[in-house]
């Protein structure tokens, strides 16, 4: 089950029975006992600029980077992110109940603690992060929205939404991107085609190694293809001087 508010700090299991959906009741006991890595409505309010410190108090050390994977399904790609950066801190953003939850479950089972899961719609960013407070942000296979015309309002991946990234990331930090549907890679490229970014043909840090999810694998053994870029945050350039 999705959450339906955009607001990131608002409790969405206010005016909901916990019996419509038993991940609800596990996403609540895991916040307030503390026993699961997750986080959501108003425990977020006071993180925007302060998740480096946060994570650290779990991993016993300051994170030598912050990357955030928006649409972190169970979990798979962020879990082998974790492991192979014990150093690195990661949060895994998702809009459902169970994702959520099955994704700390994970984490804690494996004890990552440099894995933190988070219930939270991505078209909030701005509100949840500091500007420049992620290295980066990555987003595999995500819905294209392509069945109906009027369905491409849904795409999370706009102009407007390329902005926010540019502000969440430090100069240098990655957006790495990776789907199935050329239209959506098409127009997601096309709103990266400018001055405040660059290609980052070489691949260096995260983005050069590799890591594929269940869905990536799928459409390479049924011999679909699959498209993917990194793009990398410059410095803004200020325009009133």
């Amino acid at each position: 089950m999705p959450i339906k508010n955009v607001n990131p700090f608002q409790d969405p299991l206010e005016h909901m029975r916990p019996e419509v959906n038993r991940y609800m009741a596990l996403l609540k006991e895991g916040l307030e006992s503390g026993d699961l890595p997750l986080l959501y409505g108003p425990a977020m309010e006071r993180l925007p600029g302060q998740w480096r410190p946060h994570l650290a108090e779990h991993m016993g050390e300051t994170p030598r980077e912050l990357i955030l994977e928006i649409g972190s399904h169970f979990g798979e790609v962020i879990l082998k992110m974790a492991a192979d950066h014990p150093d690195t801190a990661f949060i895994g953003m998702d809009i459902t109940f169970k994702r959520v939850v099955k994704l700390a479950q994970k984490a804690q089972s494996l004890a990552h603690k440099n894995l933190l899961s988070v219930l939270c719609n991505a078209k909030a960013l701005d509100q949840v992060f500091a500007d420049g407070e992620l290295d980066g942000i990555f987003i595999f296979f995500p819905d294209p929205w392509v069945q109906k015309k009027r369905q491409m309002k849904n795409r999370l991946v706009n102009k407007a939404f390329v902005e926010t990234l540019h502000r969440k990331l430090k100069p240098g930090g990655f957006f790495w991107f990776k789907t199935d549907c050329e239209p959506y890679y098409a127009d997601v490229c096309d709103s990266f085609q400018d001055r405040l970014w660059t290609a980052n043909e070489t691949r260096h840090g995260l983005p050069s190694e590799i890591y594929t999810s269940r869905f990536e694998r799928l459409f390479h053994e049924q011999g679909l293809p699959r498209h993917e870029f990194c793009w990398i945050a410059k410095e803004s350039i200020r325009t009133d001087l």
